[in-house]
């Protein structure tokens, strides 16, 4: 082989060896919100188990997925629910990542503190990494209408008032909030992926963009503080079951539509994460995407 041409296989192959590396498949549904419950409207709450099924089916046989996301509204309401659901999602092969939704919250008080476990979490917002890839999994949920907690309860309507004050949209009661000790560790792990040259994809059951009724109460200072870190890539979420998408500052604000939403057609993704793009591979009422990365 001349010179030239080994040199050009060498570089093909380094190429693809850091293509190879640095990409990462992964699964991700939205609002299964089961309950064995009347259809209203568009939600088909029985349908969701069979749909869940379908979806957890078509990730099993992608060799190729390293882990399942789940963005919150797992049941719709009744503790009872999760162990429907959750024996459907024990037949992946892979580990299911949650956040928690406000439906998630939806039953007795009592079982307020037992929700977590339902969805396998120690705690309700955590973050790994993966190849050059940093995960954050945020706790929209903290502050909240449904608490035990009185404080809780009394940011929650602070909030709500502030909004309706200043005639935003987002001032519904079925929405969330994070809190500040949340967010000192957001920045705290913005600060370390900067630091180690990651790329950021978050996840949360809430929108922050684009501004609308289903957005986090306190979406205005969560995107002041992404907008400080150019390594914040993704930013993805559930709760508005149309699904929405947006671009700003270099960050993909990707909603994805609702799992309970249509009798029989299905709404799942998988997605490929590549050094320059991501790849949104939708199935049912999902679309396809292509999202340039700068």
């Amino acid at each position: 082989m001349k010179p030239i041409a080994q040199i050009l296989l060498i570089f093909m192959v380094m190429i693809y060896s850091t293509n190879a590396r640095s990409q990462i498949q992964f699964g991700v549904f939205a609002d299964c919100q089961f309950c064995d419950c009347q259809t209203a409207g568009t939600r088909f709450y029985r349908n969701s188990p069979a749909k869940l099924n379908d979806c957890i089916s078509e990730f099993n046989k992608n060799e190729n997925l390293e882990f399942i996301v789940g963005l919150g509204d797992f049941i719709d309401r009744d503790f009872a629910s999760f162990a429907t659901v959750n024996s459907v999602l024990n037949k992946s092969k892979n580990e299911v990542f949650h956040v928690v939704g406000n439906h998630d919250f939806s039953v007795e008080k009592d079982f307020f503190d037992k929700v977590p476990e339902q969805l396998k979490l120690t705690k309700t917002y955590y973050a790994f990494t993966k190849k050059d890839w940093h995960f954050i999994f945020l706790n929209g949920n903290e502050i909240t209408f449904q608490s035990a907690d009185p404080g809780i309860i009394l940011q929650a309507k602070k909030l709500v008032d502030q909004l309706t004050a200043k005639n935003k949209p987002n001032n519904q009661k079925w929405n969330g909030g994070i809190g500040d000790k949340q967010i000192e560790w957001l920045d705290k792990q913005l600060q370390l992926a900067q630091q180690k040259n990651y790329k950021v994809a978050i996840f949360c059951h809430y929108p922050l963009l684009p501004l609308e009724i289903h957005a986090l109460w306190n979406s205005g200072e969560i995107l002041n503080l992404l907008n400080k870190y150019n390594c914040v890539k993704m930013w993805m979420n559930g709760h508005n079951h149309a699904g929405n998408y947006i671009v700003q500052n270099g960050i993909h604000f990707v909603t994805l539509k609702g799992m309970v939403e249509t009798e029989n057609e299905n709404a799942f993704s998988e997605i490929t994460l590549y050094n320059n793009k991501i790849l949104i591979t939708g199935f049912g009422r999902e679309e396809n995407k292509v999202l340039p990365l700068n």
